[in-house]
């Protein structure tokens, strides 16, 4: 029988946590590694919905990419939806194995999926965490584009009903492309140090997008849940693993938009 910590034992090979970034809750969050696995669900982010497909689909193993907890619970009162999932979790007997920054970080992890779904050539690192590892990835396009052109390419690339763009200059000629996946909006100043025509983030701030435009930098904001292709990745390789390493375990992927937002025209 397999247990979640043959697994864990591939995952981890590939998406180490200790290169995950300082402070980032990576890796289990609840259950055991002793855990015996019949099936394993894959998930952007573990939500009260996501924990009842899991449930009436009979999953045993959640992987997600987001962690369950970033802080921790005071308590477990049920009053709190949030807790009463966390209940809902331990009661039926699921483990939570969360991949976050370590996956962004990882070679053929998120950035890397994320640089291939953006059609981008001659890919390399970009931006260093503090371990020396890049979070994310620079390249560049195949021809070059407007900015406005080029936001419209993010958007038909990362499959998204809609973006932000964020420029001094619609006409700008885009070529030299970065991003960080999800939030990365911090990491915006290397871009310009780097010369860098373009920068690809979710949830740029308000006044953040102020300075951007003040620093001649064109961003392109296609939200945070383009990190949804985390799920569809991951469950590629589990079903690879699967066969290889004959774990006999069913592998699905949520089919709940854990997506907060509507985009309403």
């Amino acid at each position: 029988m397999t247990k979640v910590k043959d697994v864990v034992a591939v995952l981890k090979k590939h998406f180490p946590e200790e290169i995950a970034s300082k402070g980032d809750p990576v890796g289990i969050q609840i259950g055991s590694l002793e855990q015996n696995v019949t099936k394993i669900l894959t998930t952007l982010d573990v939500r009260p919905q996501v924990v009842d497909e899991a449930i009436q689909k009979g999953v045993n193993l959640i992987i997600s990419h987001h962690p369950l907890m970033f802080r921790p619970a005071p308590n477990l009162d049920f009053a709190n939806p949030q807790y009463a999932m966390y209940g809902k979790i331990i009661a039926n007997g699921i483990t939570v194995y969360s991949i976050h920054t370590n996956s962004d970080k990882a070679e053929d992890g998120s950035s890397d999926w994320q640089a291939e779904e953006l059609g981008l050539k001659d890919v390399e690192p970009f931006c260093p965490d503090d371990d020396g590892i890049a979070i994310g990835r620079k390249g560049r396009l195949t021809q070059p584009l407007s900015a406005q052109d080029f936001a419209y390419y993010v958007k038909d690339k990362m499959q998204v009903k809609m973006v932000r763009l964020i420029t001094a200059d619609n006409q700008q000629t885009i070529f030299s492309v970065c991003f960080i996946c999800g939030d990365g909006g911090k990491y915006w100043h290397q871009a310009v140090e780097e010369n860098i025509d373009a920068f690809i983030t979710g949830d740029v701030y308000y006044h953040t997008g102020h300075d951007m435009i003040s620093a001649g930098l064109t961003v392109v904001d296609p939200g945070h849940y383009t990190e949804k292709i985390f799920k569809e990745k991951i469950y590629q390789k589990l079903l690879e693993w699967n066969k290889k390493h004959s774990w006999n375990v069913e592998i699905t992927q949520s089919e709940v938009s854990t997506n907060p937002f509507q985009d309403l025209f």
